[in-house]
């Protein structure tokens, strides 16, 4: 199975323990001394792409060049990530992955981090395009639905899949760009509802996994799918405009399709922090040449997902 489209060289496999697992990482085989059961198993062999290990963390780096009160980057691109007063990771080439828990830090702490901020940093370091967004398969082709924070990227995931679409990936989707198309890399298969969202495809919030504790979002955890990326046949990027009387779906053209970039790119600014400054909105541009770009504004009410679901389709039917 060709999981990587990196060119950097895979870490020596001696690194993991003979305990170690092996997970689909999007796209990449991800090798874990730690049990992290929402990534799909593959099978124990060859050398890693990334290696995940258990070991101590310091609390700050020596030197750093750029920090936020949860980030700090040195002048190598060597990241710590400080997750909790429990949980800091220190991630290092987009392949050498160290966690350190406290004694009272759940295993969940860390697969949430996994699939968020610290996979964020995985990929920007390997230089790969990371979408803000939310990926479902259907025959057409997939379709990655893009945008901020609280747009509703995972709600309409999730009613894309009540009526019949794969889900592929939440809030982090990975892209590659090669021999002119585009394609799409699968992730975990969680996606994060609240509750009214829940109620409204017709899941109880209190029959969910909780997704943090503290945190009202919960987890709609649907089972493995596929460890393969799939073509991109288009990209939603999703808006809220409470004066709307209805939902609208624009096809975008020119700049407009991709600026403001931020809106688009998963943590632009940390990619920038990681040497990805051009690179980043290079790729962007050059995937609005080979995917069309829709804008789809919702009203904010969530009794409008029929609507979504029904637009955010006809855009990867009529572009396949």
């Amino acid at each position: 199975m060709a999981l990587s489209t990196s060119k950097r060289a895979a870490p020596n496999s001696a690194m993991a323990s003979d305990a170690a697992e092996d997970r689909y990482f999007y796209g990449y085989r991800l090798r874990t001394e730690l049990p992290i059961a929402s990534f799909p198993p593959l099978p124990r062999e060859g050398a890693a792409d990334i290696v995940l290990r258990h070991g101590d963390v310091p609390p700050s780096l020596d030197a750093p060049v750029w920090k936020s009160p949860f980030i700090e980057v040195d002048t190598d691109g060597c990241l710590l990530l400080k997750a909790s007063g429990q949980l800091r990771f220190l991630i290092r080439d987009g392949r050498d992955v160290v966690a350190d828990l406290g004694p009272n830090c759940p295993i969940q702490d860390v697969e949430t981090f996994l699939q968020g901020t610290a996979a964020g940093v995985l990929l920007h370091q390997r230089g790969d395009l990371i979408l803000h967004a939310s990926c479902v398969h259907g025959g057409d082709g997939a379709v990655a639905i893009a945008g901020l924070s609280g747009r509703g990227k995972s709600t309409l995931a999730a009613g894309l899949v009540a009526h019949g679409y794969e889900a592929m990936t939440d809030d982090i989707c990975r892209i590659a760009v090669g021999d002119g198309r585009a394609h799409a890399f699968p992730g975990p298969l969680r996606l994060r509802l609240w509750p009214d969202a829940a109620r409204a495809l017709s899941h109880p919030p209190e029959s969910l996994l909780a997704g943090r504790p503290g945190h009202a979002k919960r987890l709609l955890v649907l089972p493995p799918g596929r460890c393969e990326p799939a073509p991109l046949g288009a990209i939603v990027r999703l808006g809220v405009d409470p004066r709307l009387k209805a939902p609208t779906l624009i096809r975008l053209s020119g700049p407009a399709s991709v600026m403001p970039a931020t809106e688009m790119l998963y943590r632009a600014r940390l990619g920038r922090h990681l040497g990805r400054r051009e690179g980043q909105f290079q790729d962007l541009t050059r995937l609005a040449t080979l995917v069309p770009i829709f804008s789809l504004t919702r009203t904010g009410n969530v009794a409008d997902l029929p609507d979504l679901v029904r637009l955010a389709a006809s855009a990867l039917q009529a572009h396949p």
